[in-house]
């Protein structure tokens, strides 16, 4: 089943994937386009249709931006940065999955390269391998409030992996959050407690996004949130600071 294709706004397109309904996101500037994820597809094919969707070519990318290493969020990094010769940019507390020195050995490593990239084993295979599919072989590193193409800060938001980052785009207001929260119908919510392994640091990096005051949210599933979001952010203020129980599902 093909990726799905959004505009969020007039220069950010979501491209969805049925499985885990994980979302990767473009954002046309002046410049170029900027890649925030690049999808579950080791080939890059979730960003070509979303370049596809902007009337943009691989040749206008100008920077590929990881939130995590997870195999949904970044199995496509590498193609398209073979393609575009754009960097690829990550903090380096996810550098061994994501440049492949953390590879699992074995049994482990063998069972995750017969996994498909396409459906509901598709996280699986990622975890199985401790490493994304295709390792990247040249990327720069970044630190939390570090401004990239002078308009993309990078926030750090560790919990749901060590080396998790979010990026607020300024012009827009936009808050690319990765793994960091999960929007349910409508709503902010914890991501679930099966992938959240530092549930305390999780909920200081969730706070931290709430800080930023952003007007839209774009997370890692689902869909981005556009309308009442300033609401949502207050709703779910009093569970952050009642230390409310950590939800088993997102």
């Amino acid at each position: 089943m093909p990726a799905q294709v959004r505009f969020v706004t007039d220069s950010i397109v979501c491209v969805r994937r049925r499985s885990y309904l994980t979302c990767s996101y473009l954002v046309q500037m002046p410049t170029g386009v900027v890649v925030v994820d690049a999808g579950m597809d080791s080939r890059g094919r979730d960003v070509q249709l979303g370049l596809s969707a902007l009337g943009a070519r691989l040749d206008s990318v100008r920077g590929i931006l990881l939130t995590h290493w997870h195999n949904d969020h970044a199995a496509g990094a590498e193609a398209i940065r073979a393609l575009s010769d754009a960097p690829v940019f990550f903090h380096r507390g996810d550098e061994p999955q994501l440049v492949g020195t953390a590879g699992a050995p074995g049994a482990r490593r063998w069972l995750s390269e017969r996994i498909p990239e396409a459906g509901v084993l598709v996280l699986l295979k990622g975890l199985l391998g401790e490493a994304v599919p295709r390792p990247i072989s040249a990327a720069q590193r970044v630190e939390d409030r570090d401004l990239l193409f002078g308009d993309f800060e990078v926030v750090s938001t560790p919990g749901h992996t060590p080396g998790h980052v979010s990026y607020f785009y300024r012009p827009a207001r936009t808050l690319f959050a990765g793994d960091a929260l999960a929007v349910v119908n409508h709503r902010l919510r914890f991501m679930a407690r099966s992938v959240t392994p530092d549930k305390a640091t999780a909920k200081a990096s969730f706070a931290k996004c709430l800080a930023l005051a952003p007007a839209i949210i774009c997370p890692g599933h689902r869909e981005p949130l556009i309308d009442g979001v300033e609401a949502a952010c207050e709703a779910v203020r009093p569970q952050l600071l009642a230390g409310a129980p950590w939800p088993l599902l997102g």
